[in-house]
């Protein structure tokens, strides 16, 4: 209970409301007796423990609900919490039996290197893993058990080429289960064939800087692997192995396949190599005779509550040697921190690496108790995104989306509506949904304000219009451009990298409708799961994006209705029917989209109001210089006069707005007709300037 903040007044407090709450009840204690055996049977044990009791207390008894309520926790937080705590007497168990061999072995053994063979080479350039993890006194690695199962069957194989390629992203704990293998293999606890194998990481990296040439190189590497091969008890490890396999002389790196790929045929010799999906299609996947050694073994993300154990284990080491005591709230926080704000990066090493910089962060301002806001201040340092403050700040947004939008965006009253709408139910998670935060199809003809909506939602919901990822989709018309969106070994994702790099976007799809068939298809996913997989096999998430696709389609059905006059509500039902009859996109697309926004044509008055936005924006400009525009009624009726045009929308606008005002004064600043503490008027008759000094 001291882990999620209570302290002992206020657990003795709960625990005599509890008392005075079962004296008078006595059914009421009975049924919590009984949902505690419930709860012992389920957790398969053969007693009911406290951390039972408490489970179903958190079950039954409103009181401790409604506490649980008030800490932002669940029924769930409480059974992580007995599970740690059974973890640690458990563990305190164990320790307490001296004799068992885990635990006298960690006092050390006897003429090791007997067992070894003279590996003088080796040994100068590797670490190794059994000794290691015997000086820390054999750890609990948790995690990666079906991984670990595989490894020790491929290496316990007696045929040739029992060596494995561990293939996974960056930070899933490849070399934790290297390092697990090794703790069950000292402890005698892995298959009968790999017991007491020792287990070394050879350092190439140390061994190319301290060697002047290639034939240098060679021959130490041919007596290390003669070493290893002749030792018969050792398993090598190639941490990063993608780098040494493919030879490129202008980075200086050594190719080594050559030299290893005979060693790989020997039954004696083996070896452990590790590398990323994406290396592993670039650099080895090329190279059959080498691939053709390995058996591989696909390393993927832990669960969240193997991250959450990795987490507590984490906690009481730091906790002993940093003299900080960590809630759980804080370890909470930071999980669910690191999938909603860093969902490119990989588990568990984004957590790790979080509660690492919050425990820096609260011991450098003198807190003894990592809290949630220690962790709020860290993520916000690392997204540049006000995290803690956020869900207030975003719910106020959402709350007053549509009169922020308009403050920019004239007309389109439905059209705002929509977006807004559709937003507030995506964000309170009234439905589960797996896709981005909100995905819009925003139709209607040229210059009426699509784009600049999505421009506009950018600011005000991401803060800065540079938010936006903007990609003109009539450049995507063949099959091939799909490698352009996606990458590959060869190059970047247009689309992939750009959303790796900055997840808190809105995406435009600008003339989506121009995009090929097949490109639209690759969409779908996007929309519907909130991810893509990338052409070198990583996971590009999409979950905290706004998307955005506009499409002039259909245009002339809202034309031809606004000249008919024909009711609003029926235009959207005519453009899907036009859409659909002239096969632009398919109802499976159509259908994955939040909402399907209308755009109306501008009028008259409309225009109006988006030149004074215009001429504002430009007036503001020009007071950054000390000169003051006067917008005049007539100035505008003038510039929309020569604008106005009901196909192309406001787009003219700014075209004459450039020619006509622009230029004009861009011309009368540089020749010094206009200066600092100057007021400027244009008469719209011929546009000339009426300048008061």
């Amino acid at each position: 209970l001291s882990r999620i903040i209570l302290s002992k007044k206020e657990i003795n407090k709960f625990l005599e409301i509890l008392k005075t709450q079962y004296d008078n009840s006595p059914d009421d204690f009975e049924e919590l007796i009984l949902e505690s055996l419930r709860v012992a049977k389920k957790r398969e044990n053969e007693i009911v423990t406290q951390e039972d009791l408490l489970i179903a207390l958190a079950i039954k008894n409103k009181i401790l609900k409604k506490l649980l309520i008030d800490l932002q926790l669940k029924i769930d937080d409480i059974e992580n919490l007995a599970d740690w705590s059974r973890f640690l007497q458990k563990k305190e168990e164990e320790q307490k039996k001296w004799w068992q061999y885990s635990n006298l072995i960690k006092r050390g053994s006897l003429a090791k290197e007997w067992t070894a063979g003279f590996t003088v080479n080796l040994n100068k350039f590797s670490s190794d893993w059994s000794e290691i993890l015997k000086k820390r006194g054999f750890p609990k690695i948790i995690g990666h058990e079906e991984e670990l199962y595989q490894l020790e069957r491929i290496l316990s194989s007696r045929e040739e080429n029992s060596n494995v390629l561990l293939i996974g992203n960056t930070g899933t704990g490849r070399k934790s289960i290297i390092q697990n293998f090794a703790i069950r293999s000292a402890l005698g606890q892995s298959l009968p064939e790999l017991n007491y194998k020792i287990v070394k990481e050879l350092n190439l990296s140390t061994l190319f800087a301290q060697l002047q040439n290639e034939n240098q190189i060679e021959s130490v590497l041919n007596k290390i692997f003669e070493e290893t091969l002749l030792a018969g008890n050792i398993i090598l490890v190639i941490d990063q192995f993608h780098n040494f396999v493919g030879r490129d002389e202008k980075a200086g790196i050594f190719d080594l396949s050559g030299i290893l790929v005979p060693y790989l045929h020997f039954p004696q010799f083996q070896l452990i190599a590790i590398t990323n999906i994406a290396h592993f299609r670039k650099n080895i996947e090329p190279k059959q005779a080498l691939l053709s050694s390995f058996d591989t073994v696909e390393v993927a993300e832990i669960s969240k509550k193997e991250i959450l154990m990795l987490l507590e284990n984490k906690s009481l080491i730091t906790e002993s040697q940093d003299n900080i005591f960590i809630s759980y709230q804080a370890l909470h926080n930071i999980m669910d921190y690191a999938e909603r704000y860093f969902p490119n990066l990989s588990s568990p090493e984004k957590e790790l690496d979080i509660l690492n910089e919050a425990i820096i962060y609260a011991i450098s301002v003198k807190d003894k108790i990592l809290l949630p806001r220690h962790i709020a201040h860290v993520v916000s340092t690392k997204t540049q995104i006000p995290v803690g403050e956020m869900e207030e700040r975003e719910k106020n947004t959402l709350l007053n989306l549509e009169d922020l939008i308009h403050k920019k965006i004239i007309n389109q009253e439905e059209a705002v509506k929509e977006v807004a709408g559709a937003l507030r139910r995506s964000r309170s998670e009234i439905t589960i949904r797996k896709g981005p935060m909100g995905c819009f199809l925003f139709l209607g003809p040229t210059g009426v304000g699509k784009t600049e909506t999505a421009k506009v939602l950018t600011e005000i919901y991401f803060g800065s219009a540079s938010k936006m990822i903007r990609l003109d989709m009539s450049e995507f018309q063949m099959v091939e451009d799909i490698t352009r969106l996606i990458g590959s070994t060869q190059e970047d994702g247009l689309l992939t990298d750009q959303v790796r790099d900055n997840p808190f976007s809105l995406i435009l799809f600008d003339e989506i409708e121009k995009a090929n068939p097949k490109i639209l298809n690759l969409l779908l996913q996007v929309l519907d799961e909130g991810f893509l997989t990338d052409g070198l096999g990583r996971k590009t998430h999409f979950k905290n994006s706004i998307i955005v696709a506009t499409s002039n389609a259909g245009y002339k059905v809202i034309l031809n209705a606004i000249e008919k006059q024909e009711p609003w509500t029926g235009i959207k039902k005519k453009i899907l029917d036009y859409v659909f009859e002239n096969n632009i996109f398919r109802p499976e697309f159509i259908n994955r989209f939040d909402s399907m926004v209308v755009f109306k044509s501008l009028t008259h008055e409309n225009l109006l109001d988006i030149t004074e936005l215009m001429l504002i924006k430009l007036q503001n400009n020009l007071s950054q210089k000390d000169i003051e525009l006067v917008i005049t009624p007539e100035l505008k009726e003038k510039l929309v006069e020569l604008g106005y045009n009901p196909i192309f929308g406001a787009r003219e606008m700014t075209r004459v707005i450039q020619e006509k005002i622009e230029n004009v004064l861009a011309n009368a600043i540089l020749s010094n007709k206009i200066k600092r503490g100057d007021k400027v008027k244009i008469l719209p008759a011929n546009f000339e300037l009426e300048i008061n000094k």
